[in-house]
């Protein structure tokens, strides 16, 4: 199925045969596969960006039926999370979230900047630790266990300006899909979401070409043919000149810093012929800041995918790609000369990956295939600055592993009312030399006292192996045409995970492999769902509810330094981690009032448990964990006046997150220190954010040489000043706490966008 402004697949079209009531939904190629007797059927076909038709269908034999839908000329009316006609009622999935990249621009965001990953934010069971901080926090899991792919290739920073910002621009994107509960088998490595992105193929009938400018921004996108209706490019390119605000900044010493960033996408698609296409992708993001003259940093992510997508007879495919990702940084600290120092660190990921789907017949759906990912660290190294520093050089060492899986599924038609979906992935992780493994005391504590041992092994040579399998299953059963419920157990391994010292994710965060001394994460999920279409589908309720186990976890020994450490294994330690919780989502699809609300309730316990009291956090007793908000309301609001006018806000309640405060001092040697509860004890206030936006578009005429758009947004309406953090101070014998925030104030942006062509293209 395509679209027939610019020939690209057209992803999540549904095709409904009115004699047998089945309806089935195209893949990210855009293909589908009917299995039909002889005779005269009517297909109802349609698709979130396209009209609905009615295609009457004799069926003769086997063959080839290329469908190629016109697209809609009226102004967006639907509601920005979307996904297939009755996919919340019919479709297996739970947990699952699907956004288009065009829909997402009236949110009112911060700057201005239409950004398709925070907009996720707004999503149920979906959090940070506070404004424009980097990661996310799925079902109060940590942020390494989310994993962020882009055309097949993993982000391993997937943020600008520490945090403003995600490192994605919204024009080069299609869409994006997010799943954190019964995660196909074909995903593997982490245990809390997958978050796959898919960027535009490129206009392959004519060129055409978008962007527009924000505050801190400027972006343009171009794509066309190649060779017309066969092959087509994409580029897209997206830079800040942000150093402005920082010379409007009363204080002189943040009037000396400067920041910039890039990002650039391109994706080369080539249709060899009807069974086979090749597509080439690029990705570079670059960051580069100097804070007060005093710190700087760089860092990058590079990646590249070539995919080949051939179909078999007609009803099978079979997808094959080869990935590369790179993550690097380097940061300079001459905040005091005598300890100024400078550190670096790259992870690079290569993999090969091949899935094959096939379709015996109308009830069954199967997929199999393999993936082999080369993980090589190189910590880097840390050093002095300059002749003044006084820091002694640390060659921080390397890691290298393999993590290869197989895998299975079926999903099963029973009956027109009872589905099922079934798989199961085998994991299999070498841990590879060279490497110099320290052993410890048996029953004690690890420590720099307690090392037995120090073990070398080679190039290659297996230093530490894991294997295990891994299974999944879901299961759908209809009520009626408008009512379901679902539930899925997901069962999933993670070999790589984040050395941080901060509750954010920073760039300065370092990546780590599972291995001798280190056990890899285990984690398990448990959801039971109500899905509800109200009115003809004008209304989607949804309610679901999980319960979330993760062994291995890893924590960290209190004053650990995990940024420049020779033995990360002496101060991490492991434990486990229960999250359950329940989600509540209301959405109006329809109308020129749409929006959606959506509240959840969660808890996040952590328990660290020893027969080594060091070894134990809170003597061996739960605590909440570090992203642990039990209570989250959100709405998304959305009003068109008329074709050209709209209107939308956001209303973001959440509970602050835990935190561990001092709760007295104490005297040691005439020194005075602070005695600190029990870990996560307290909590921040208690977030809440109002957003407003007006959205202005150009004449809506059916043919004219650009499209514009202007887009007025207040971020923080109210000018709440939320706590990202409280600190605390010693000043005149008194210990004083304080609130940091991140936006105080109302944030008042005006954005540009244009596209060549009229309003549908």
């Amino acid at each position: 199925m395509k679209s027939g402004s610019d020939d690209t697949p057209i992803v999540g079209g549904t095709l409904h045969i009115k004699e047998t009531g089945k309806t089935i939904a195209t893949d990210a190629s855009g293909f589908y596969a009917l299995h039909l007797k002889k005779g005269i059927y009517t297909l109802l076909v349609s698709s979130l960006e396209s009209k609905t038709e009615n295609i009457k269908l004799e069926v003769l034999s086997d063959g080839r039926y290329d469908l190629e839908l016109e697209p809609k000329l009226v102004a967006l009316e639907e509601i920005i999370v979307s996904s297939e006609k009755e996919h919340i009622v019919r479709n297996n999935q739970m947990g699952y979230q699907k956004l288009v990249a065009k829909e997402v621009k009236e949110i009112p965001l911060v700057l201005g900047e239409a950004d398709i990953v925070k907009v996720s934010l707004l999503l149920p069971g979906i959090q940070s630790v506070g404004e424009g901080s980097a990661g996310f926090n799925v079902r109060g899991s940590p942020t390494d266990q989310n994993l962020f792919i882009i055309n097949q290739v993993p982000i391993y920073n997937t943020s600008h300006l520490f945090g403003f910002f995600s490192a994605f621009n919204s024009d080069a994107v299609k869409y994006f899909s997010l799943y954190k509960s019964n995660i196909p088998v074909n995903y593997g490595g982490r245990l809390s979401s997958i978050f796959d992105i898919k960027t535009k193929q490129g206009n392959k009938k004519n060129f055409s070409a978008s962007g527009g400018i924000s505050p801190v921004t400027a972006r343009i996108m171009v794509e066309g043919p190649l060779k017309k209706e066969k092959s087509s490019y994409m580029i897209g390119v997206r830079s800040t000149y942000s150093d402005w605000l920082l010379k409007k900044v009363k204080d002189p010493d943040i009037k000396k810093s400067d920041g910039q960033f890039a990002d650039v996408v391109t994706n080369f698609s080539f249709e060899i012929n009807n069974n086979n296409q090749l597509e080439l992708f690029s990705y570079h993001s670059f960051d580069r800041f100097n804070i007060v003259g005093q710190n700087k940093y760089e860092y990058a992510n590079n990646g590249a995918s070539l995919s080949w997508n051939h179909l078999i007879k007609e009803r099978h495919s079979l997808q094959t790609s080869i990935v590369y990702s790179q993550y690097a940084f380097t940061e300079e600290n001459s905040e005091l000369k005598i300890n100024s120092y400078k550190d670096n660190f790259e992870l690079k990921h290569s993999e090969i990956k091949s899935v094959l789907t096939l379709r015996p017949n109308s009830k069954h759906s199967i997929t199999a295939g393999f993936n082999s990912s080369l993980y090589m660290i190189d910590d880097g190294n840390f050093l002095p600055l300059n002749e003044e520093s006084i820091i002694s050089p640390i060659k921080l060492g390397q890691e290298k592993a393999i993590e290869s899986g197989i895998f299975l599924s079926d999903e099963w038609s029973i009956s027109p009312k009872l589905s099922l979906s079934a798989g199961a992935r085998y994991n299999y992780y070498l841990y590879l030399g060279p490497q110099e493994v320290r052993t410890f005391v048996d029953d004690a504590p690890k420590s720099h006292e307690n090392i037995v041992d120090t073990i070398q092994y080679a190039n290659n040579e297996v230093v530490k192996s894991y294997s295990s399998p891994d299974f999944r299953f879901a299961a759908r059963y209809i009520i009626n045409d408008d009512l379901s419920v679902k539930l899925s157990y997901n069962q999933l391994k993670q070999y790589l995970f984040m050395l941080t010292n901060t509750i954010a994710v920073s760039p300065t965060d370092k990546w780590k492999l599972a291995d001798y001394n280190i056990k890899p994460m285990l984690g398990s999920q448990y959801s039971l769902g109500i899905y509800k279409n109200v009115l003809y589908g004008k209304y989607e309720f949804s309610v679901e509810t999980y319960y979330k186990t993760v062994d291995n976890i890893v924590e960290y020994k209190n004053g650990a330094n995990l940024v420049v450490n020779e033995t990360p294994e002496i101060d991490i330690l492991q434990g486990k981690l229960k999250t359950y919780g329940v989600e509540l989502m209301i959405k109006k699809s329809l109308g020129r009032f749409n929006g959606w609300i959506n509240y959840t309730y969660s808890r996040a316990e952590v328990v660290v448990k020893s027969n080594n009291l060091e070894e134990s956090i809170n003597k061996g007793e739960s605590y909440p964990s570090n992203y642990d908000k039990p209570n989250a309301f959100n709405v998304v609001a959305n009003y068109k006046f008329s074709r050209r006018f709209s209107l939308s806000s956001n209303l973001v309640y959440s509970t602050g997150r835990p935190v561990t405060y001092p709760v007295g001092v104490f005297y040691q040697d005439d020194m005075e220190l602070l005695m600190y509860s029990k870990r996560n004890e307290y909590r921040i206030p208690d977030y809440f954010r109002i957003d407003f936006s007006l959205k202005l578009e150009g004449n809506l005429m059916a043919k004219k040489f650009a499209h514009s758009t202007w887009i007025l947004s207040v971020y923080n309406l109210t000018g709440r000043k939320n706590a990202y953090s409280v600190y605390f101070k010693s000043e005149e014998g008194k210990i004083n706490g304080y609130r940091l925030s991140i936006f105080g104030v109302p944030i008042v942006s005006l954005t540009y966008s244009f596209k060549l062509g009229n309003y549908a293209n």
